[in-house]
């Protein structure tokens, strides 16, 4: 029968003529494909024009084999393009990378029109500890959209959405067995402490890195999951993820969250959104109502207040190891650590409405009311100041290590605390006296981004308080940062240049 079109499953639009293919070749993604003979010359080849949404002519018309892939147009645009991702449409169909163009429904001799969706891509760069995500891999030095990070590891989201990961295993460094179905189509990640998990377009999840703290799906987790996620949220070593219908389930260690079954029937249905400390979750209802587990004394013992969540809440907030939740009347009900916000102590009476929205630091709480004042509550001290400034427009970060960076009016750094982990910032007093944008920590170093891209930083230097090693990189182009507990990594605009 020759050339005839042969369906590939049910509605298949593309095909492959059968009587001229003479192997396989390989996608960079490990695929497989049909590969073409071109010893039929002209045959073998097919005239391709692809423009971008704006009309933009990026290729041709050129005659291409039809032998050749996706992957290799896209790669043409790119080179042309640095720091530019590139997604092929034929109609409004994507094609993936190890589709071929012998796929095309159109005749031999038919010309092949396709569309280019063009997006900005980055590269990244890292430094301090190796082990902990030091050292950028070849994978994600370009074509990078997005940057995450746990305790230990980071994880990228690339064009086409593949997922690349580097640190330590222990925290999501190695994506090990789920790395086929980490290959495209991630949009976002999730990071806990110990590990990742992935959402993907089509509403899967993939988790990876510890399997006891949510690195991997529990079987009674994974027989609830039947339906589409549409966001997931970790407490420091459990996930939770909220299902189109606004069920929950959970996953990881229980006494962090990752256990639910006492509150299977409440969390079935009707969850709008989920929140999250460090050990405990809150599930905000269509109703009003909050539904609170986990770690007790960080959240997840909501008891005291249970007649305040039983309705009427529009939005729960939270620190490290307290919740503080915003009624539609304007009133604020807290608990969790006590300590840390969990109670309003002496300011309760002054919180009792007109509240429009609430900040936190993490062991503070700061509510923003109609007449523009700011109530502060928790921890005293540091926690307060630094919760206070976030009300007011500002960021802070602190180090394990007892040092505190306050970005303050104008993107000045003040820095306190232990000297050596970052609370001495003389070294590079002149690169902070404004312009600062945003601040990371470690263990014992902060790295601030400025608005004119570039990074500094200080602290420790094997905890990420030197980038010397890579300062021309980190002099310009640099657009977010992320850290884990002893290493930085920048997310580039790889067009910046250094003039």
């Amino acid at each position: 029968v020759g050339n005839r079109p042969e369906k590939r499953g049910r509605g298949a639009a593309f095909w492959q003529p059968r009587d001229q293919a003479v192997g396989q070749s390989y996608s960079p993604n490990g695929q497989a494909v049909r590969r073409w003979s071109s010893q039929h010359g002209d045959t073998c080849a097919v005239m391709v024009t692809i423009r971008s949404l704006a009309g933009e002519l990026l290729l041709g018309p050129e005659k291409i084999l039809r032998a050749s892939l996706v992957a290799q147009l896209k790669a043409r645009i790119r080179a042309t393009r640095p720091g530019v991702g590139v997604k092929l449409l034929a109609g409004t169909r994507e094609l993936a990378d190890s589709d071929a163009l012998a796929d095309s429904p159109q005749g031999a001799e038919d010309p092949l029109d396709l569309s280019a969706i063009l997006e900005k891509t980055f590269s990244v760069v890292a430094w301090g500890e190796a082990t902990y995500g030091g050292q950028v891999p070849p994978d994600a030095q370009s074509g990078v959209l997005k940057l995450f990070s746990s305790t230990g590891a980071f994880a990228v989201i690339k064009e086409g959405g593949a997922v690349c990961a580097w640190g330590h295993p222990a925290y999501g460094g190695d994506v090990g067995g789920a790395a086929p179905h980490l290959l495209g189509g991630v949009e976002t990640i999730c990071a806990g402490k110990n590990a990742f998990v992935a959402l993907k377009s089509d509403g899967s999840i993939v988790p990876w890195g510890n399997a006891r703290f949510g690195g991997k799906l529990s079987g009674a987790a994974s027989h609830r999951l039947k339906e589409a996620v549409v966001s997931v949220e970790a407490s420091g070593e459990a996930f939770a993820a909220l299902t189109k219908s606004g069920m929950v389930v959970t996953w990881g260690a229980g006494v962090f969250g990752g256990d639910s079954t006492a509150l299977s029937c409440e969390l079935a249905s009707g969850v709008v959104s989920v929140h999250s400390t460090k050990s405990a979750f809150a599930a905000l209802k269509e109703s009003g109502q909050v539904v609170t587990w986990g770690h007790p004394g960080h959240g997840g013992d909501s008891r005291a207040v249970a007649p305040q969540l039983a309705g009427g809440i529009k939005t729960v907030y939270n620190n490290t190891t307290a919740f503080a939740a915003l009624t539609h009347h304007g009133a604020v009900v807290t608990w969790g650590n006590r300590e840390c916000g969990g109670d309003m102590g002496s300011v309760a009476s002054q919180l009792t409405g007109n509240v429009v929205t609430i900040f936190s630091s993490a062991a503070a709480f700061s509510a923003v009311k109609e007449s523009g004042s700011v109530v502060t509550w928790g921890r005293p001290g540091e926690p307060s100041i630094a919760s206070e400034l976030l009300a007011h427009g500002g960021c802070c970060a602190k180090t394990t290590g007892n040092a505190v960076a306050l970005v303050l009016d104008g993107g000045c750094v003040v820095t306190r605390g232990e000297a050596w982990s970052g609370g001495d910032s003389s070294r590079v007093a002149s690169q902070l006296a404004g312009g600062v944008t945003s601040i990371e920590s470690t263990a014992g170093a902060f790295a601030a981004l400025k608005e004119n891209g570039s990074v500094v930083a200080w602290g420790r230097s094997q905890l990420g308080g030197d980038s010397g090693a890579c300062a021309e990189a980190l002099s310009v182009g640099g657009v977010a940062l992320r850290s884990t507990q002893s290493a930085f990594a920048a997310l580039k605009d790889v067009n910046q240049r250094v003039l």
